[in-house]
Formats: structure tokens, C-alpha cells, sequence
């Protein structure tokens, strides 16, 4: 007979001991529901933060290719209130302009701003360069931006 087959040696389980439970594992149930809570609150909080600060950032701290981007990316997506937003005051009331117009007007294209270096014209505005990528070709053109009252404003798209 070996050891493992002798009663002498055999291990009766405690009567008194039970096996560990969910909350001695980790954060039990309650725990990890309040983590998940937290966690999401403090996303929704972040996003809804930025999106309310967005303004002053606006005005303050983005230069004037942060404001193409910005721009360009709203009228890819067809958001004509925030593209409108970034628009000059003058043109804010008329249609909203089309940054393919000047450059041939290709009907499926995606842009990027190309260079984010503001060069000088007149009128104390500034010119951002962008590009138009479609499957014809790749056109560039610029952003004709003037500092308001509120931050950088496009004015004009030119080729």
C-alpha cells in the first residue's frame, strides 16, 4: 500500500472551511459595477468637457491650419454648422464655400491640410495650404484666413 492509499494519511476535508467567495477574489460585484460607473462617467465627463472648451481653445491657442483642419474635416462630413463656424462673419449668413470649387470641383475627394506655415497677403490675412486627394489627381489649393474676434476665420478658398 502506498501513502496516498493508506486512511491514516488521507486528508479529510474541514467542515468549517469553505471555499473562497467572490468578494474575498477581488472587488465583488457591487465593486466592479461602481468601477465601471466611475470609468464611464469620468469618459462622458472628458468628452463633453472638451466639446464645451472647444471655443476658447478656438480662440486662444489654435493656429491658423488648426482651423483649416478643422474645417476641411466638417465639410467632408457634410457638418455644414461646424464647417459654418469656422467661416468669416460675412460669410457666415451666405452659402457656405466649397473648398473643391477653385480646384476643378472633384466630386469624391478627401483633404489635408499640406503645409501648416500661415504665409502673408494682404488684408492682414494669412494663406493655408491644403490639398485635395481624389482618384483624378491631387490639386492644391489655399485657405485665405483673417485673425476676428473669435479666433482664425477662412474668408476664401483659392486655387
Amino acid at each position: 500500500m502506498t501513502d496516498h492509499e493508506d486512511p491514516e494519511h488521507q486528508q479529510i476535508p474541514d467542515e468549517d472551511v469553505r471555499p473562497p467567495g467572490a468578494a474575498s477574489r477581488g472587488c465583488g460585484l457591487i465593486g466592479c459595477v461602481l468601477v465601471i460607473a466611475v470609468l464611464g462617467a469620468l469618459g462622458f465627463g472628458a468628452f463633453f468637457l472638451g466639446n464645451a472648451l472647444e471655443p476658447l481653445a478656438d480662440r486662444y491657442l489654435w493656429a491658423p491650419h488648426d482651423v483649416v483642419r478643422e474645417s476641411l474635416i466638417a465639410y467632408e462630413k457634410e457638418d455644414a454648422v461646424r464647417a459654418r463656424k469656422f467661416t468669416c462673419v460675412a460669410l457666415r449668413a451666405g452659402r457656405l464655400p466649397d473648398p473643391a470649387a477653385p480646384l476643378g470641383g472633384p466630386s469624391a475627394w478627401t483633404a489635408a491640410v499640406d503645409d501648416q506655415f500661415p504665409y502673408p497677403r494682404a488684408n492682414g490675412r494669412v494663406a493655408i495650404y491644403y490639398r485635395l486627394r481624389s482618384s483624378v489627381a491631387q490639386p492644391r489649393g489655399q485657405a485665405l484666413l483673417q485673425r476676428e474676434e473669435d479666433g482664425w476665420r477662412i474668408c476664401e478658398f483659392t486655387a
